[in-house]
């Protein structure tokens, strides 16, 4: 063993660079732990699966109150705004308990920190796993209740590390699948999140949600579902009256492979790609506005109809198969201008009413609730029937009960044609 000042203790096969170990050593001047106090040793810990070195110790109540940061990065180079962790909901059953067991004296364990000073100096300890018990700590401290708590301090991250890191810390409490999309985005880079914000589905300095938002913030999740389709809809050889089959992208740990090829390809200054997202936003924007703010059938679900996953993939769809059609791309696009106020331009009444006798059973709740295959062709034609066929702009029932018909036929006559080559 070679022990170093501080009782800092590194194994002798582990070889961290100085820069690990400088900020072990300062870390520990800085912060004092409860077993540096007691003169007991401090072992350099090595993961192998992210090459990360670690720290395990206990941290007084007024360090992680006064010197922790909930709002960690993944790139402080890029922007200190956009946080790797998720939201804080301290009004569920589980943070109330977690209050609860603070403020009796509770002392936790394992909150996953990272030593860094290069932003918000102030508060070195970034936290990556535990935010919700660091904040009842805090909670707890107020009330004048002071224990020492379990951590394990990182140093000298990578971004790469980083994400690693935050990712398996927050597996391990269930978080949920867009939270993981959004880490993962982080890692790709900034492109999807500055495209959203340039065409208005991100406000400013807004990132993506993650979790399923009442709000009506898009995840990063619907972000990818919007752009594959896009590109899908304009494959060489598509032909309107064929059946397609818009897809939904995948969300959790691993990523998607059809979003990866499309993204490669992306020019993200292309002006067609940036017309279709903010005429999305647009629509989108509208529908909120027009369900929230009338007296009636003021769903939630109904606000935010565009950004249910078998509108959003069938939706873009549209616009790439309506690339090479300019008459009934613009006729796509005047979707949100179809209609007056209080109405709503997806209609999601109308649409949650549409049903095909003999085929939709009891629990079907109308076009636009499911994202299963049959459920996304649906959709797309709707709004293919909307452009090309409908003698008047706008969603009605009528139109919607069509397309599902239409659709059906389609389905069936796919499914005989490959009968028929059988033969």
């Amino acid at each position: 063993m070679n022990q170093k000042e501080h009782l800092l203790v590194i194994p002798e096969k582990l070889d961290p660079a100085s820069d690990v170990v400088g900020k072990a050593e300062e870390f520990l001047e800085q912060f004092q732990p409860l077993e540096q106090t007691r003169r007991l040793p401090l072992l350099l810990f090595f993961d192998a699966k992210s090459g990360a070195f670690y720290l395990i110790c206990h941290l007084a109540a007024r360090s992680l109150v006064e010197k922790t940061d909930l709002n960690a990065v993944l790139d402080p180079d890029e922007s200190v705004d956009y946080k790797l962790n998720r939201e804080l909901y301290t009004d569920t059953y589980a943070y109330q308990l977690m209050k609860s067991d603070a403020e009796q004296g509770r002392s936790f364990e394992d909150i996953v920190i990272e030593y860094d000073t290069s932003y918000r100096k102030g508060k070195p300890l970034k936290v990556f796993g535990g935010q919700h018990r660091v904040n009842a700590i805090k909670e707890a401290f107020e009330r004048e209740i002071a224990v020492f708590h379990g951590v394990r301090v990182y140093f000298d991250l990578s971004r790469h590390q980083k994400v690693e890191i935050a990712r398996v810390n927050n597996t391990s409490i269930a978080v949920p699948n867009d939270l993981l999309d959004r880490m993962q985005e982080d890692l790709l880079g900034p492109q999807l999140r500055k495209w959203c914000q340039t065409v208005g589905l991100l406000g400013p300095q807004q990132n993506f949600s993650d979790r399923r938002s009442s709000e009506g913030v898009p995840t990063v999740r619907i972000a990818r579902t919007l752009l594959v389709n896009f590109y899908l809809g304009q494959r060489p050889g598509n032909r309107l009256d064929d059946l397609h089959r818009p897809v939904v992208c995948s969300s959790g740990p691993s990523l998607d492979k059809r979003y990866l090829e499309v993204r490669d390809e992306i020019d993200w200054l292309d002006e067609a790609l940036a017309t279709m997202g903010r005429d999305f936003a647009k629509t989108h924007k509208l529908q909120r506005e027009r369900v929230t703010n009338r007296t009636t059938d003021t769903h939630r679900e109904f606000a935010n109809k565009m950004l249910h996953l078998s509108v959003v993939s069938s939706w873009a769809y549209a616009v790439g198969l309506f690339q090479k059609h300019p008459q009934w791309l613009v006729a796509h696009y005047a979707l949100a201008d179809s209609v007056s106020p209080p109405n709503d331009p997806m209609n999601a009444k109308a649409l949650s009413t549409a049903r095909l006798k003999g085929v939709d059973s009891d629990t079907y709740r109308g076009l636009g609730t499911r994202s299963n295959t049959d459920e996304l062709g649906r959709m797309l034609e709707l709004f293919l029937l909307q452009a090309t066929k409908a003698q008047k702009r706008g969603i009605t029932k009528k139109l919607a009960n069509a397309a599902i018909q239409s659709y059906e036929t389609k389905k069936a006559q796919s499914k005989l044609e490959k009968a028929l080559q059988g033969i």
